[in-house]
């Protein structure tokens, strides 16, 4: 008897969708159902994954011993807001870079913290041509980084959170990428995140994950493909910069900026290491429905 139920709904799916989409429908509704069962969507994830990883292994290994001429100047925008505690850990990522020519151009967002102690004390460790400093009053970290740009002198641009950390060799691997694509004006990496459920504020317990998406101009209208610390491009950009009325996702509103005429270089390196587990953080914030569909609206716009 159950055998004759389930054979009866089946044919009255098929009839339903055979009407609404003939043969077309009824065979795609058939592979789709053949996908789940088998695995096949995850197992492709899984390969492609696997294929990311491993090509971020062979270009680190590579840029690891390369040796670069020349070697520009790279300023990193790093806004900070009330934390006084992680800001020396990112500041720290830089300073560990195996690249030697850079900047930080810290842009603090009015804190009411310690922060401004903390600036001036790693400044007076630095010196200013490491570290230039900046104080605004909070007007949010789109801002900020609007102000940072401003300032910096470097012929290339990378990002850094101050709830995050750099990878060792993400400053060179960005030289490295420019200089050989000179054609290439923004570029992104894969970041590696300590926990996915933290992300979305569903828990926690997961071991961390590396993520690098494909470029997709399509999947860029309605999802962010690259984390603000993995994105870097060519100073004097007319596009390379953020818009002040959002709260978060400044990051996927600079990548459709930056890549409307001309796609970016996806490359295969750990830019950084995104952290779940700091107090404060923008993700997932009041504004996250209103800035979505803010960004979503440009992003599919002609």
């Amino acid at each position: 008897m159950n055998r004759l139920r389930r054979l009866t709904q089946r044919l009255r799916t098929a009839w339903t969708l055979w009407r609404s989409g003939g043969s077309a429908a009824v065979t795609g509704h058939a592979a789709a159902l053949l996908r789940t069962r088998l695995g096949v969507d995850e197992l492709q994830q899984r390969v492609q994954g696997m294929t990311s990883a491993l090509s971020t292994w062979t270009i680190t290994s590579w840029i690891e011993q390369a040796t670069l001429d020349p070697t520009p100047l790279i300023s990193v925008v790093l806004p900070t807001h009330n934390r006084a505690a992680l800001l020396p850990r990112a500041v720290a990522s830089v300073r560990a870079q195996l690249y030697a020519a850079w900047e930080i151009v810290l842009v603090d967002d009015g804190s009411t913290d310690d922060t401004p102690a903390v600036v001036e004390d790693l400044r007076a460790e630095m010196g200013p041509d490491r570290l230039q400093s900046i104080r605004v009053r909070p007007g949010g970290v789109c801002a900020a980084r609007n102000h940072a740009l401003a300032s910096a002198k470097g012929s290339l641009i990378a990002y850094l959170d101050d709830d995050n950390t750099m990878h060792p060799l993400w400053l060179k691997a960005v030289a490295w990428a420019f200089a050989q694509r000179p054609d290439v004006d923004v570029l992104y990496g894969g970041i590696v995140v300590d926990d996915l459920l933290r992300v979305n504020r569903r828990g926690s317990g997961m071991l961390p994950s590396y993520h690098l998406y494909q470029f997709d101009r399509d999947r860029l209208a309605s999802n962010n493909l690259a984390d603000m610390g993995a994105i870097a491009h060519r100073r004097g950009l007319a596009e390379a910069r953020f818009d002040e009325n959002l709260r978060e996702m400044g990051d996927w509103d600079l990548l459709v900026r930056l890549t409307r005429e001309k796609a970016p270089l996806v490359l295969p390196a750990i830019a950084c290491f995104y952290r779940t587990d700091s107090p404060n953080r923008l993700s997932g914030g009041p504004t996250a429905k209103v800035d979505y569909l803010r960004v979503r609206t440009k992003a599919q716009a002609p």
